[in-house]
């Protein structure tokens, strides 16, 4: 009975040995299995630009170089971080206003349009991305198509027409991940633009202030309505006294003194500078115009309706094109039509800057800023 007992129980202890055994050697196999059929990380997607065109591009962008200033902007609002380089030197005044890390990005110039950037540079630079953001339709996305080929970079189109920038906040927020701050930017655009519209939807033709936007040396090189760089006016309820010119969207016109002064507007709307040329400040246009003897008679300088558009970090107006118009509208709007463009521009400067630039504007701040860009009441 003993030997019984014995060997029964010697059967049970090898029976539970073998299944340990085979329960170890199941969980090896199976973390071997899972070990060898993992999939292969996925690094890049496939992404609708605002053209329309299916890019790929990388899953994660940590590096951008915006081919346009409009581009740039955008981005510097959503993330400066991103931005690999800048498009143009910085007078002093706009360093103050641009966070350190923009200051000291390579200036590469323009791509696609203006063309002022080496191919061999970008390379070099090598970003995980192009952004294009300006003016769309079949003959800029072959332009962008062919240096997306050249170069072997994706290159993202933006829509950079100002009415877009709500869209391109969306678009650009999901591109790179920045959602939450790019929502609050492009309802801040929207909000903006829609008060603008039905402002401007009431003004009486009759009593649409002409205006002109001064560029140039001189003073006279200016935008037809239409124009990415002048669109400011149409969008506030004024009107262009240059027209309206077809071609290209960012194309400038050259007039005469004697055009200026047979057009004779009511409003002057001049850039800061007269011209822009590297480092430090340049001449102001404003007291060109005002200087020149020929321009007396004007409307505009006879009562003292002859503006300084702001441009730090970015302007206002145009020049570039950028979303920095946002807080031009609601100046402009309130420099011409006060009463229905009803703002205190010291607070909505304060907020733009907070919100858009991470920027806190002091008092001095402001009046550097508006100087001459404001009217005596």
């Amino acid at each position: 009975m003993a030997k019984k007992h014995f060997t029964h129980r010697a059967v049970s202890i090898i029976l539970s040995i073998m299944l340990i055994v085979t329960g170890i050697a199941g969980c090896s196999s199976t973390e071997k299995a899972g070990q060898t059929s993992s999939e292969p990380e996925i690094t890049t997607l496939t992404v609708t630009d605002m053209a329309g065109r299916e890019v790929v591009v990388p899953k994660e962008i940590k590096k951008i170089y915006s081919a346009v200033p409009i581009g740039t902007v955008l981005l510097y609002t959503i993330n400066p971080d991103l931005l690999a380089a800048k498009n143009f030197k910085l007078s002093d005044l706009e360093k103050k206003y641009t966070a350190e890390e923009y200051r000291n990005l390579p200036v590469l110039g323009t791509y696609i349009m203006g063309d002022t950037a080496n191919e061999e540079d970008i390379l070099k630079l090598a970003p995980d991305v192009i952004i294009y953001a300006g003016f769309i339709d079949d003959s800029w996305k072959t332009k962008v198509d062919e240096a997306q080929k050249r170069l072997g970079i994706p290159v993202i189109m933006v829509d950079g027409n100002l009415k877009s920038a709500p869209a391109a906040y969306k678009f650009l927020g999901k591109l790179l991940g920045e959602e939450e701050k790019a929502q609050k930017l492009g309802e801040y655009c929207q909000k903006t633009l829609n008060e603008a519209e039905q402002i401007a939807a009431e003004i009486p033709e009759e009593k649409k202030a002409r205006m002109y936007y001064a560029c140039g040396e001189d003073g006279l090189m200016t935008y037809a309505a239409g124009n990415l760089h002048a669109e400011l006016i149409d969008i506030v309820g004024g009107k262009n006294i240059a027209g309206t010119k077809g071609g290209s969207p960012y194309q400038n016109s050259r007039l005469s003194m004697e055009q200026l002064i047979k057009w004779n507007p009511d409003i002057i709307i001049a850039n800061k500078a007269a011209a822009r040329g590297g480092e430090g400040e340049t001449a102001s246009l404003r007291d060109k115009i005002l200087g020149n003897s020929a321009l007396n008679n004007l409307e505009a300088v006879k009562n003292g309706q002859i503006y300084e558009i702001p441009c730090a970090p970015f302007s206002w107006f145009g020049q570039p094109p950028s979303v920095a118009r946002i807080l031009g509208i609601k100046w402009l709007g309130n420099l011409t039509y006060p009463e229905e463009f009803n703002y205190d521009i010291k607070k909505e400067t304060k907020e733009f800057y907070k919100t858009f630039y991470s920027y806190d504007l002091s008092d001095k701040d402001f009046e550097e800023l508006t100087n001459n860009a404001l009217a005596l009441r």
